[in-house]
């Protein structure tokens, strides 16, 4: 993993382990969450077009 993402990563997860409100901090997580599985969803359909394209 590329450094600049990583350090990027860990300074987002500092932000959010500080968030005194443990409501906030949930929602906050769950968007995390919400998003970064979409984007799973969506990295992993290109990878099978793209593997279905090699095919042909």
């Amino acid at each position: 993993m590329d450094l600049k993402f990583k350090e990027k990563i860990d300074a987002l997860v500092s932000e959010v382990a500080a968030i005194p409100d443990l409501t906030t901090k949930i929602a906050v997580l769950n968007y995390i969450q919400q998003e970064t599985g979409f984007l799973l969803w969506q990295l992993e359909d290109e990878q099978r077009i793209d593997e279905d394209s090699r095919d042909y």
